[in-house]
């Protein structure tokens, strides 16, 4: 996520908790999405960082560019308390790592879980497909699998999904070898 992951939770799931009631899982995710974009632009950036502007200013300049996206639906009442909550405590900055929060949990009560292997070398489409099986069968979710490379964990993988961490890579095998070998 980010630096702003451990700040983002509690907004991402008492979101998600509203919108739950509301029956509006989706919008919300559209809402948080758009709000992270505003969020993470360098000029908005800029303002935010700016102690000499009101949380209410960063609430009326926020919005107003919100309601100027077109694909953007009008902001709701809710959402409007949300963004004036985040401006004063200052964390309009996390929106990003809070919309990701959100994902994963729309994710999560949809039945759904993204992974995210990382490995020595690129992964086949067999190898992907093995790992979602294996993870779907040990998770009871469907899987879907992103993957990166990273030459320095030698041989093997390791495998994110959510708070799950599988390190099965020779790296990290080495360190655990050395640990043991300094004691």
């Amino acid at each position: 996520m980010s630096d702003f992951e451990t700040i983002a939770r509690p907004y991402a799931k008492a979101i998600f908790e509203l919108a739950s009631e509301e029956g509006s899982l989706h919008a919300w995710l559209d809402r948080l999405t758009i709000a992270a974009t505003i969020s993470d632009d360098s000029g908005m950036q800029t303002m935010l960082d700016m102690p000499s502007v009101l949380p209410s200013e960063h609430v009326e300049l926020f919005l107003s560019v919100y309601a100027g996206i077109n694909d953007a639906e009008k902001a709701s009442t809710d959402f409007k308390n949300f963004i004036g909550l985040l401006a004063e405590n200052g964390r309009l900055s996390a929106l990003s790592a809070i919309a990701t929060g959100y994902e994963i949990l729309k994710q999560e009560a949809d039945g759904q879980v993204e992974v995210q292997v990382t490995s020595a070398q690129a992964l086949t489409q067999q190898q992907k497909d093995e790992i979602a099986k294996s993870l779907e069968k040990k998770l009871g979710k469907e899987v879907s699998i992103t993957s990166e490379v990273d030459e320095r964990l030698i041989a093997g993988a390791i495998i994110r999904a959510g708070d799950l961490v599988i390190d099965g890579s020779v790296l990290a095998r080495l360190g655990k070898l050395s640990t043991a070998l300094n004691k």
